[in-house]
């Protein structure tokens, strides 16, 4: 075989480029310090490094999670141990108050300081951390509680007065008494206040008819059908009283209020009551006229799954945690009608790893108390547990405090203390959520400290390593250098 002159130039530039590539590769890896600058130098390592990468930003979400969630948390505790501190102090004046040697003027000065108090403990409640209130549930956009007003009933001949709302204004409580018993809506009812604790009195008239009564800024909306009873004596609260006095109502959302969407013809009605765990889909099996007899299948996986062969005889739907309730009677249902049964959730909570997640705020409601109206109510009511609702509380004595009622201060009394030991369990609550987060900060450190081991491992390059490869291969193209162009000088003419 004869070797040509072309055979030789282009062997020896394929040796030539191929000795270069090496060095430049070599020398790509010792700027960037990585092994793998390409899928092609390890196309297993490179799949394996994006897992990796991809496992190693999600243990970085986390860690923002976490601090995020330590801001809301350490910003609760520090609020329920101030909220705690403003309950101890009211809980003084409240024994103070109580005392039968202490007269009106130093009552009326303890009413005072109660009522800012009052508004402290608002304030406490409408914490906000980077502007979301973290005791509003999940509607974080606005205040948790806002200042109103509210009605304290009491009747020892037991009158069934019921205070539906009340409006307006006033910077200190209006005391309320009956001087006509009757019925509100039916008969004419006078009445007579104070707004200084008894020092002057102001008369009013309800007429017959009438359900909302004028007590100078203030109105107070009085159900139709309930009954008052004379008081004889000025102040003695020896008939049907009325204390309109401040209140703190709740502006958040709760975990127990339900909705329920229905997708069908029918003009039924469908209300829910429980404790539902998570949304429920009701399926109507057949055409049926209400009350019943009906059949129905439930689904708790929106509609993966069914549980069939449910039946009604009265439109009230059996289901996991609660009842649906259809009406009215004589109303026509079709088979394959559905009620989605929602309940809310007012939780918000992050991951904080790849199986677990942390709740970072909390329900007012269920902390401080107050009222709030119920979905589906059309007014407020006071928070459960009564028994243990701060701010119910807090306001009702500072409406016995400025009308020098006496009796009324010892029932706030305990109240007030039930309601201190709840925001301890409140506080109890947010710090086991704390210490989730410092377990929680440790193990994703740890496996982010994994992962980063194992990626470099894949990724980074050994300098020395690189430094021993890259004088090798310098020596290598050099001596394909010097070959080459011995060979090339190689030639019949030099033998003749």
């Amino acid at each position: 075989m004869r070797v040509s002159f072309n055979m030789i130039y282009g062997k020896a530039v394929t040796n030539m480029n191929t000795r270069l590539a090496e060095i430049i590769r070599l020398n790509e890896q010792t700027s960037s310090q990585q092994k793998l600058t390409r899928p092609s130098d390890n196309p297993s390592g490179m799949a394996r490094a994006l897992d990796l990468r991809s496992t190693l930003n999600q243990l970085t979400q986390y860690e923002e999670n976490l601090d995020t969630a330590e801001g809301w948390l350490t910003l609760a505790d520090d609020a329920l141990r101030l909220a705690s501190d403003v309950t101890t102090r009211l809980k003084e004046l409240c024994e103070q108050a109580a005392t039968g040697t202490y007269t009106a003027e130093q009552r009326s000065m303890i009413a005072a300081e109660a009522r800012q108090l009052m508004e402290e403990l608002v304030g406490i409640a409408n914490t906000e951390y980077a502007g979301d209130s973290i005791f509003a549930g999940s509607k974080t956009t606005g205040n948790a509680y806002e200042m109103g007003l509210a009605a304290t009933v009491q009747d020892p001949e037991g009158a069934s007065l019921v205070v539906e709302a009340v409006a307006g204004g006033a910077d200190s409580t209006i005391y309320l008494e009956f001087l006509d018993s009757g019925e509100v809506g039916t008969d004419e009812l006078r009445c007579r206040y104070t707004t200084d604790g008894g020092s002057t009195w102001q008369e009013a008239t309800l007429a017959a008819g009438e359900t909302v009564l004028q007590c100078g800024g203030v109105q107070a909306t009085l159900a139709a059908g309930s009954t008052v009873t004379a008081t004889e004596e000025a102040g003695s609260a020896d008939g049907t009283a009325l204390w309109l006095r401040p209140a703190a109502i709740y502006q958040g959302n709760t975990t127990d209020a339900i909705s329920v969407l229905h997708a069908g013809s029918s003009a039924t009605t469908a209300t829910a009551a429980g404790v539902f765990s998570t949304n429920v889909v009701v399926r109507l099996d057949a055409d049926a006229t209400l009350p019943g007899p009906l059949g129905y299948a439930y689904s708790t996986d929106n509609g993966a799954t069914w549980s069939t062969g449910h039946t009604s005889t009265n439109g009230t739907l059996q289901l996991p945690g609660g009842i649906l309730t259809l009406g009215p009677d004589g109303t026509a249902l079709t088979q394959g009608e559905q009620f989605l049964v929602q309940p809310e959730n007012g939780a918000i909570t992050l991951a904080i790893g790849a199986s677990t997640s942390v709740q970072i705020n909390n329900i007012g409601k269920d902390i401080f108390g107050g009222l709030y109206t119920p979905a589906g109510a059309a007014t407020a009511q006071a928070a459960e547990p009564q028994d243990a609702n701060l701010l119910e509380a807090v306001g009702q004595l500072v409406g016995y405090l400025e009308s020098n009622t006496l009796d009324g201060i010892g029932q706030c009394l305990e109240v007030i203390t039930k309601a201190q030991a709840q925001l301890t369990t409140a506080l109890g609550v947010v710090g086991g959520r704390e210490t989730r987060l410092e377990f929680a900060r440790s193990s994703v450190a740890t496996i982010s400290d994994a992962v980063t081991a194992a990626l470099s491992n894949i990724e980074d390059a050994d300098t020395v390593q690189l430094a021993v490869d890259l004088a090798k291969a310098e020596y290598a193209y050099q001596a394909v250098l010097q070959s080459s162009s011995s060979i090339m000088k190689l030639s019949l003419l030099n033998y003749l």
